[in-house]
């Protein structure tokens, strides 16, 4: 009943004082009743039986007279103690005892350009507002502060704080430091946790406000934000929803900034791509950026021209890293409506060269040749650096040192081989198959071929198959290739290059047997002979394997016939861009520079054998922090030797560097590139009518404009029942004079 009285009375302190006057009339009618005046009569008998016949009517009148004192009564009582029948005139600092939470979108997208400010400006200067309201009426609300981007606890300092002036100060200097993230957000994790701080407070009125720019992107079919404010809703909890844009603006922004990074090597070209995106509602004339190299300006920009509303361009350009070390990219584009998406970071990992092994099972390892040729007949160009080796070699060298593997007619692995192997490519290693005539197939399909995916994607037959050709000097080699990256060159060449090939023999898959299919699942096959499948790509656990069924070169079989002409016939070129291609798709990639998103922490593990468990933070504007690395438990840590660290304040974006000391005090670099999500460049906004229509027919949901304040209450609520109450009143006055004067007295019968 407190709860109640409290959000219906400006002065609840008057409701029990008057609930007591509603005796008085009770108690004076009572005495009345009990008063006697005794009149000698000479007809006592007629009027006795006057009594009688008037007894009912005259009971009902006094009633009646007695509930027209009390009404009045109870309408004082309400004028006095302020009456509000829609409590939820109160919740704005009107008097009512209420608890505010006020949600602030601190996403990237709040950058966005307002007059002379941003809408993150607009919505503290809303904050401010609300409370310099609050503190006009001191003792008797209270505000909470809390922010999207993080979503499980309040503003530090701003808990269900009481309104009042010293709490306005606090917040005007706070709101002046506090700065607008990098971040995008999701507003369903903040209105959750709102309602489950609420959900149990009872004794006062409460309201949320949840001040942002309701971007589409963020409100417009999130199942889980329009249930959030359901709920909220159903649980009895007022929810004005803010606006701090009024229009969607314009807006460029860098979609992607990337490229075959994992192939880069000192002083090689390096082939980068840039994706603009036009987030706007008409077409970007004129666009440009600009490229950086560890902070210095390359003399050229990368040309856009024309992008149309709503579409996506995509431009190549080569860079060159001078040195192998650790370096940073960075394009811009000019200030637009949001300048955070007009920048974007890479980093990247240039070794000197990038070590490929390439095992041959072939006597004199002739196969491997035309692969290192194809990769490095020139490493400046490349950066690719072969090691051919023996099958026996596999055993003994680390596999860890190479960034991809070939194995060619490789006959058949050691057990101990074939666990190294399974580890790297599960671990993010790249693998690729040539067969030829040394090939086992009894151990392939034994040992490394599994339904359900193993080394090897494919059942071979138990030999070689001859392709027969009915015309030699047919044109057409039969391959046919699926239109995939890998094979662009041949589906843009105006000479049909792929009749140049010819595949004379390949092994073929072994027919399926009864509940054993001969193809694993999820295998790909990228090109066919005919009805025989030629390669095949196929994913196994972090690492890719690529499978080629015929020879890496020229091979001739003891009737003499040569497996290929690819590698050294008239289309030998394409072999070596394919080879190229190829091995660019299959290079490991776990080991390049991570980009992540603003806000994402940086997550650190290492063996304490190799590296000291203190570490560098270098963030982008130039800051150093120490870490000190804790000990990881579990993840298959046996020896108790791996240490994680955690850096969290990536906010900002840019390029992070993360500095270990080794036990032999070598110093190891990594970078850590962090961008704004591009998401946040969409501009446009969700309407009220959108917003509405999400939120069904009988939402009780207020929607404010941008840049009004009018809601913030400052006029006496309840006028309108005051002037109820005081009709009411006159009118219970009348009645009640009128009654009491034909009840004073008897008329004659």
């Amino acid at each position: 009943m407190s709860s109640w009285i409290l959000q219906h009375f400006l002065n609840p302190a008057l409701f029990w004082p008057g609930l007591l006057l509603l005796s008085a009339p009770i108690i004076i009618h009572l005495i009345n009743r009990m008063r006697y005046r005794r009149v000698r009569f000479a007809a006592m008998e007629f009027l006795l039986a006057s009594q009688r016949r008037s007894r009912r009517r005259i009971l009902l009148e006094q009633i009646l007279l007695l509930l027209l004192r009390l009404s009045m009564v109870i309408l004082i009582v309400a004028l006095m103690a302020r009456l509000i029948l829609n409590p939820q005139q109160m919740s704005l600092f009107q008097g009512a005892r209420t608890h505010h939470i006020v949600v602030i979108d601190d996403s990237a997208s709040m950058r966005d350009r307002v007059n002379e400010g941003t809408a993150f400006d607009v919505a503290q200067e809303t904050v401010r507002r609300i409370a310099a309201e609050g503190a006009r009426r001191p003792g008797t609300q209270m505000l909470s502060l809390m922010l999207m981007s993080d979503p499980d606890r309040v503003v530090s300092g701003f808990s269900e704080r009481v309104v009042d002036e010293p709490l306005l100060t606090e917040l005007t200097e706070r709101l002046a430091t506090m700065p607008c993230s990098h971040q995008t957000v999701d507003p369903a994790k903040v209105l959750e946790a709102v309602h489950r701080r609420l959900i149990e407070e009872r004794s006062t009125v409460r309201t949320v406000h949840v001040l942002s720019d309701f971007r589409r992107a963020n409100w417009i079919d999130n199942k889980a934000a329009i249930a959030a404010l359901k709920s909220l809703e159903g649980a009895k909890i007022g929810v004005n929803l803010v606006r701090s844009v009024d229009e969607g603006h314009e807006n460029l922004g860098i979609d992607d900034l990337g490229g075959a990074v994992e192939v880069a090597a000192a002083g090689v070209p390096v082939s980068l791509s840039a994706c603009v995106r036009n987030w706007g509602t008409r077409a970007a004339q004129n666009v440009s950026g600009s490229i950086f190299i560890d902070g210095a300006r390359l003399p050229r920009t990368i040309d856009f021209q024309t992008i149309p509303p709503g579409q996506t361009a995509t431009r190549r350009f080569d860079v060159i890293f001078d040195s192998a070390q650790p370096h940073t990219v960075k394009m811009t584009l000019a200030d637009d409506a949001l300048d955070a998406d007009n920048q974007r970071f890479l980093a990247v990992d240039v070794p000197v060269e990038n070590p490929v092994l390439i095992v041959d099972g072939s006597p004199a390892a002739e196969q491997a040749t035309y692969i290192a040729d194809a990769l490095a007949a020139d490493r400046s160009v490349t950066g690719f650096a072969p090691d051919v080796r023996s099958v026996e070699d596999l055993r003994r060298v680390a596999l860890d040192n190479y960034d991809l593997i070939y194995l060619i007619n490789v006959p058949e692995l050691a057990p101990d081989a074939v666990a190294a192997l399974e580890k790297y490519v599960r671990e993010g290693g790249g693998l690729i198959w040539y067969m030829g005539d040394a090939v086992r197939p009894a151990f392939y399909n034994e040992k490394l071929f599994s339904p359900d995916g193993g080394l090897f994607p494919v059942r071979l037959g138990m030999a070689p198959l001859l392709i027969e050709r009915t015309d030699p000097s047919q044109p057409r080699s039969g391959i046919e290739v699926e239109a995939d990256p890998l094979f662009t060159m041949f589906k843009q060449q105006e000479v049909p290059i792929l009749d140049q090939v010819f595949i004379n023999l390949l092994y073929p898959v072994a027919p399926d047997a009864p509940q054993q299919p001969s193809i694993a699942r999820d295998v790909q096959i990228l090109a066919r002979l005919g009805n025989e499948p030629l390669m095949c790509e196929q994913k196994y656990g972090a690492g890719h394997i690529f499978t080629c069924l015929t020879s890496a070169g020229p091979l001739v079989n003891p009737e003499g016939v040569n497996w290929s002409n690819w590698a050294n016939g008239p289309a030998g070129f394409s072999f070596v861009v394919l080879q190229l291609d190829l091995a660019k798709r299959m290079i490991r990639k776990d080991r390049a520079f991570p980009q992540l998103a603003t806000g994402t922490p940086i997550e650190i593990d290492f063996s304490q054998t190799v590296y000291q468990p203190e570490l560098e933070i270098l963030t982008p504007d130039d800051q150093v922090t120490r870490l000190q690395a804790s000990r990881e438990t579990g993840n298959g840590d046996a020896d108790g030797s791996q240490l994680h660290a955690a850096f969290r304040e990536t906010d900002e974006p840019g390029v992070y560097g993360v500095t270990l000391l080794g036990q032999d005090q070598q110093a190891s670099r990594r970078l850590y590139a962090m961008n704004v999500p591009s998401i946040e460049g969409s501009l446009q906004l969700a309407d009220d009518d959108a917003l509405l229509r999400e939120l069904g027919p009988e939402t009780n949901v207020k929607i404010q404009q941008a840049g009004s304040f009018e809601w913030i209450r400052s006029e006496s609520p309840g006028s309108e029942v005051r002037w109820f109450l005081l009709v009411a009143l006159a009118i219970a006055c009348i009645l009640e004079q009128f009654l009491a004067a034909r009840l004073s007295y008897q008329s004659a019968v």
